[in-house]
């Protein structure tokens, strides 16, 4: 049974889920193993898993570094060849070309 809490961390958001992650970050000892989750919650801004390890341990990590965030559309596209969103590198041709205007009026 997964525990979803709301921000505060006091309202269960859903009763019951049966989920698996699988860690995913690169550099994490356990990258690539897969457990229970136990619990997700958000603490500030960030959201956390836990889960027990292979020893029973209880583990919290952060949920980015696992497979239950789904990841971004555009970066999984794009393949780490552009850091800015298309919305973000249209408003940059804007500004460019507005510059350019700017400095065409001043001459």
């Amino acid at each position: 049974m997964v525990t979803f809490l709301d921000d505060h961390g006091n309202a269960p958001i859903t009763p019951e889920i049966s989920r698996r992650i699988r860690i995913t970050h690169p550099f994490h000892p356990l990258s690539g193993k897969q457990f229970d989750l136990l619990e997700y919650r958000r603490l500030y801004s960030e959201g956390y898993v836990w889960f027990h390890d292979d020893c029973g341990q209880l583990r919290i990590i952060p949920a980015i570094w696992t497979d239950f965030v789904k990841a971004d559309a555009f970066v999984e596209m794009g393949a780490g060849t552009s850091p800015l969103h298309t919305a973000c590198l249209l408003e940059l041709v804007e500004l460019v070309q507005r510059a350019g205007r700017k400095n065409d009026q001043d001459v």
